[in-house]
């Protein structure tokens, strides 16, 4: 009789991630009790070792060492062609699992054939809501998003809670939603394939609300399940306060919304898009740094952020980096 064939592929993408990696591969490899898993790791060229301290204590674990910081989506697809499982979680090396939580969304992808993607309720470390369950972005999501200073002031807007539509779900049933984080999301691996993985013009962020946009056109759901809980130290490899994340963040915002909302005519609309998303760019970095109080040498990736090339992006083109598109015209010290 043959082995068993493979129930779950866990992707990890790593970018020095040694100090927490450990108690991610943990909690994945002690509370998966109902299918059979395999995990793989894709270090992104890390510097702090991460690789070989994967090897060194996890050798059941597959490494895969992509050589460059490949972005995230990239690395993900990678992983996935080194696996078989039927199912795939993208799970985030910052994260770890709850007792049972990939047992159960595999059981719900297995209840539920008419859904594509299944998401947890994402925690943070303190036991808090991630709110990570949302509708399709909008124009005043860019206003009253998760992290929005208005959202955290007036947390029962109008406009926040039609985006955050998993803050206020009550119950431990799976609910259909929009989209959900990529910080832990399993989908059907045939599904994966036939949408061509992960769009890898997405260097960073938003990759995951473009690949569940996708599932929805294709006719299949997107849930949330509550009754699976994973924590996530949201950040912890790349702080979108940073300067560099910054920009990724903002680039990939314009390339979602160039690729989902301003085709055709409405492409003429680009330009206004990049100067908005520049904007936010500008408020979230200017908050940070008033916040953060940081010193001259910590600002050594101070950048300007030039949008008003983005309309050029090739939404076509695989191999462009966002990062092309950003201007380092000034550091610490320099001009305000």
């Amino acid at each position: 009789m043959g082995e068993r064939r493979i129930d779950l592929s866990v992707v990890i993408v790593t970018y020095n991630s040694r100090s927490f990696i450990e108690r991610c591969l943990e909690s994945v490899e002690t509370t998966v009790v109902d299918h059979r898993v395999e995990i793989v790791v894709v270090d992104n060229a890390s510097i702090d070792g991460t690789a070989d301290f994967v090897r060194r204590r996890h050798p059941e674990v597959l490494v895969h060492d992509t050589g460059w910081n490949s972005g995230f989506s990239r690395a993900c697809n990678a992983g996935v062609a080194l696996t078989s499982g039927r199912f795939v979680v993208f799970l985030n090396g910052d994260a770890w699992v709850s007792q049972g939580a990939l047992d159960h969304l595999c059981a719900t992808l297995d209840a539920r054939p008419d859904a594509g993607v299944v998401a947890p309720r994402l925690l943070n470390p303190d036991g808090t809501e991630q709110s990570t369950a949302r509708a399709f972005p909008t124009a005043a999501a860019l206003v009253w998003g998760r992290r929005s200073p208005l959202t955290r002031w007036f947390p029962n807007n109008r406009f926040s809670r039609a985006y955050l539509v998993g803050r206020d779900h009550e119950g431990f049933e799976p609910f259909a939603v929009d989209w959900v984080s990529g910080g832990c999301l399993m989908t059907r691996r045939h599904l994966l394939a036939e949408l061509g993985g992960l769009d890898e013009r997405f260097f960073m962020y938003w990759e995951d609300a473009d690949y569940c946009r996708s599932v929805a056109a294709g006719g299949h759901d997107v849930l949330c399940d509550p009754g699976a809980l994973v924590h996530h130290a949201e950040g912890s490899s790349a702080s979108v306060t940073t300067p560099r994340q910054n920009r990724r963040f903002h680039l990939a915002a314009y390339q979602y919304i160039a690729k989902h909302h301003l085709t055709g005519p409405s492409a003429v609309l680009r330009p206004v898009a990049a100067g908005v998303l520049a904007a936010r760019a500008g408020a979230v970095r200017i908050g940070a740094v008033l916040a953060e109080r940081r010193s001259p040498t910590a600002a050594d990736d101070d950048v300007v952020i030039d949008l008003r090339t983005s309309p050029q992006i090739s939404l076509h083109d695989p191999g462009q980096d966002p990062a092309d598109l950003v201007t380092p015209v000034s550091r610490s010290g320099g001009a305000p």
